[in-house]
């Protein structure tokens, strides 16, 4: 170091621990009068001041927000920047600091008299772009010293950061406010138009249940007598039927057009149903012998009449599934999707729900898959009837739908795997593999990489090999997932190397208390 060169500037230790408690305190403040009360007493303790104040810049005026000059003789109060030492340590981007208030052409010293102010500094805060001042008053006249000069722009600069937090906090919170607002005016839309919209369905269901009540005994173009109601759906009523040349018990859905479901696009929709499923030559798969509208405008479709329940009711009834119960039903259904894919055939509403399981005369469980009502064909070009699904809508449960579906993206026979992965993992885990906020993400489309939560969480030595597949069939990209045959053939082998003996409890509850419970379908199909 030369001689001719000042030594470093220091700063007594006491006056740097109080200057980082003055700099977490800022950090924390969310308005404006925090940060001056904060800034006034640290500004009088730091440089052992007589007196503080607080000044922000008001376009092109001073207001003096805070100060203890005398009194509070100009707290409030606006001056012109020209009238007053803050306006020019703003102004002119720099720190003033004035022995004698009474001999510095930059002090308005008819203002002082009636004070006690005989020296002081004003710094200003941000001067690159001031926001405002800071001012430190002595009693005495006295030079400040370098060191509380230092220590109060120091001071300047943590202010400029704290304002600067506090705007954009109180722009966040006037915007999620705003925000508030038009959601709960939207809400309030939304239950009134949900209210008349649940009344139209009631007097619709009325209407309809009216009609079922009356379609006992009904027969479809002298080929199917209807007898019983099973049981009713979204898409239809089921009915216990008969084929009468065949003298052959059977099941017969019946459209049932109720508000919403009103339109030739749903009526295709069930109709494509039977035309799809007569597709997949599957012995799980549910088999439709016909289908169409008889001569008396009724729509239906005829088809082999199943005795048990869903799988969905299974899961609500014994729970979570053995290990190899669970891997069974899957690589079933697995089969039953693989042979669908080389039909071209994607099924898109994989779920427990949609999955029976059979008890034939003997006692004999099978399982079978149904419900392809909102199937797709992906394989070849598109006829009309194949293009059912609307630009931007998808349809499924949010919890098993893939999501590219969600996305609008290519949706082949992968999307099925992932739906069968999610079905796997409630199977062993009595659980959804999402937790409700992930699920609400899938749903809304804004997921792009989720995993799975361990099963580990949901049952106890869940082995490595079964925990991987469901990982690999629940891969985000597509073509990380194995195909549909892959899936069923990995299963099959190996279902018999795992426990056959009901799970322990759940170390976790079995469902979380918010998410959507496993409702069992009240008979099948849909």
């Amino acid at each position: 170091m030369s001689a001719d060169q000042p030594p470093p500037l220091t700063v007594a230790s006491h006056r740097v621990a109080d200057l980082i408690d003055v700099i977490q305190r800022l950090s924390q403040a969310r308005d404006i009068a925090t940060v001056q009360d904060i800034v006034r007493r640290a500004a009088r303790r730091l440089t052992g001041a007589d007196g503080a104040t607080f000044v922000l810049c008001d376009h092109d005026r001073c207001h003096y927000v805070d100060e203890d000059a005398i009194g509070p003789l100009w707290k409030g109060q606006r001056f012109p920047m020209s009238a007053c030492v803050s306006g020019w340590s703003m102004l002119n981007r720099s720190t003033a600091v004035i022995e004698d208030v009474f001999a510095d052409p930059r002090v308005p010293h008819h203002a002082y008299r009636a004070t006690f102010v005989k020296s002081m500094v004003m710094v200003p805060v941000r001067a690159a772009d001031p926001l405002g001042a800071i001012g430190t008053y002595w009693a005495t006249q006295r030079r400040p010293t370098d060191e509380e000069v230092r220590v109060l722009e120091a001071l300047a600069g943590t202010t400029a950061v704290a304002l600067e937090n506090v705007r954009v906090f109180t722009e966040l919170e006037e915007r999620v406010n705003a925000r508030t607002a038009e959601l709960e005016e939207a809400n309030k839309q939304l239950v009134a138009a949900n209210a008349n919209l649940m009344a139209a369905h009631r007097q619709a269901d009325r209407v309809f249940a009216a009609y079922a009540k009356v379609l006992p005994g009904t027969v479809l173009d002298d080929k199917y007598r209807l007898d019983e109601e099973l049981g009713s759906g979204g898409f239809g009523v089921v009915f216990r039927a008969r084929h009468l040349a065949l003298d052959y018990p059977i099941a017969v859905k019946v459209f049932r057009p109720i508000s919403g479901n009103d339109s030739a696009m749903e009526l295709q929709r069930f109709l494509r149903e039977g035309a799809t499923a007569a597709r997949i030559n599957h012995p799980n798969a549910v088999r439709v012998l016909d289908s169409g509208v008889s001569s008396g405008g009724i729509a239906f479709l005829a088809m082999e009449l199943l005795s048990g329940r869903s799988l969905a009711r299974e899961l609500v009834m014994v729970g979570a599934l053995s290990l190899r119960r669970a891997a069974m039903v899957a690589a079933t259904v697995a089969d039953v999707l693989s042979a669908a894919h080389r039909q071209g055939i994607i099924h898109r509403d994989i779920k427990p729900d949609n999955v029976f399981l059979h008890y034939d005369s003997t006692g004999r469980e099978i399982v079978k898959v149904v419900d392809f009502g909102i199937a797709k064909f992906f394989a070849g070009p598109q006829s009309a009837d194949e293009r059912l699904t609307r630009t931007g809508e998808y349809l499924g449960t949010p919890r098993f739908i893939a999501p590219e579906r969600v996305r609008g993206g290519a949706d082949d026979g992968r999307s099925d795997v992932f739906s069968l992965g999610a079905l796997l993992y409630e199977l062993v885990c009595g659980a959804s593999p999402w937790a409700p906020e992930q699920e609400r993400e899938i749903a809304a489309g804004l997921a792009f990489s989720l995993h799975p939560r361990p099963m580990s969480r949901f049952r106890r030595a869940v082995p490595v090999e079964l925990s991987a597949l469901v990982e690999r069939a629940l891969a985000w990209n597509p073509v990380d997932r194995p195909t549909a045959e892959e899936l069923s053939s990995v299963l099959a082998d190996l279902a018999p190397t795992l426990d056959d003996t009901p799970p322990l409890p759940a170390l976790e509850p079995p469902r979380d208390p918010d998410a959507t419970d496993l409702l069992p379908a009240k008979t099948w199909p849909r």
